[in-house]
Order: C-alpha cells, then structure tokens, then sequence
C-alpha cells in the first residue's frame, strides 16, 4: 500500500479511488462515510454538551478509532490478496484478512447507528439534522462493507475453505442489524 488514505486531501483521495490503482476500494470508501458520519454525531454532542452527552461522545471517539483504522486495513489486505496471487503465497489466508477487515468495520459502524439512534433526542433542535444524515451516511457505509466482505466471502466458499461458513454466517448476522 502506497500511503494511508487519511494522509490525502479529498480532492486526491477522490482522484486515488477512481484510479486505476487497486487501493483504495470499497471498504476503505465504507470507512471514510462512516468516519465521517461518526463525526457528525460527534459534533452535534460536542455542540449540545448536556447531561448524558459525555458518555455517547466518549463511545463515539472508540468507534471513529476503530472505523479510522478500517480505511488503512482495508487497503493493506485487499493489496495482501494480489500479492498472494502474484507470488503463489497463501491466498486462502490472504482472502479471509480481506473478508474479515470489513466485517469488523461493518461491526463498528452497526455500533456507530446505535450511537446515532441514542444521540438523537439529545442534541439540540438544530442539530438533529446531523444526527440523522449521521445515521444515513452510516447505514450506506455499512452496506458498502458487507458488499466488500461479500465478495471475498463467495470467494472462500467456491474454494471450500474452512471458515467461509463462519464468515458468511457473521455476514448475514452483520446485514440483518443494518435492515432493521
């Protein structure tokens, strides 16, 4: 991997994604909404500062952490896979860190939509707004997560690997908290 996708300015980061270069893809863009929707819970928490509103941001700084970090993981295992096709490494191996990174980051922003839904008769009036676009920005980025582990998931059952049906069963867990 090149660079983190968080050292970019966006108009780069935009120009990087739609490139030709493998990284970054989806999970990483999943990543990137999703931090951004963290943020602005976060801000419309900061700005409200009542009662009840420390505990939620204090949950919400762990989430934007881990979603954060997801951008970079994502992009470091999908360019793990090619270098395991290009040099008869393990790909099984290879595969299931690409299936797993975004499930964890899909696991996080399920987290980030309860933070969202909690924080939502807390803020001011005028910052509801936020708190809802929060929740929007991070119910499409976590389906863009599952749909980056998705295919990686197809990928280990055509191979028959061994923990394809653990992944896929915590893939289907995964996509029924984000409908409902």
């Amino acid at each position: 991997m090149s660079e983190s996708v968080w050292s970019s300015r966006a108009d780069e980061l935009l120009l990087r994604t739609s490139s030709t270069e493998p990284t970054p893809g989806s999970g990483a863009a999943a990543a990137v909404a999703g931090a951004f929707g963290i943020a602005l819970v976060l801000k419309a928490l900061t700005i409200t500062d009542d009662e009840g509103c420390a505990a939620l941001r204090s949950r919400g700084e762990a989430l934007v952490e881990r979603v954060v970090a997801a951008a970079d993981r994502d992009a470091e295992a999908f360019a793990a896979v090619i270098d395991a096709r290009g040099s008869d490494g393990d790909v099984e191996a290879a595969t299931v860190a690409a299936a797993d990174v975004p499930l964890e980051l899909a696991e996080a922003l399920v987290a980030a939509i309860e933070l969202a839904e909690a924080s939502e008769p807390l803020v001011k009036r005028e910052l509801v707004s936020d708190a809802l676009a929060a929740g929007d920005l991070l119910r499409g980025a976590g389906s863009a997560a599952l749909r980056a582990a998705a295919l990686n998931v197809a990928t280990l059952e055509e191979q028959g690997a061994a923990g394809a049906a653990r992944l896929r069963q915590r893939l289907g867990a995964l996509q029924a908290q984000l409908d409902r």
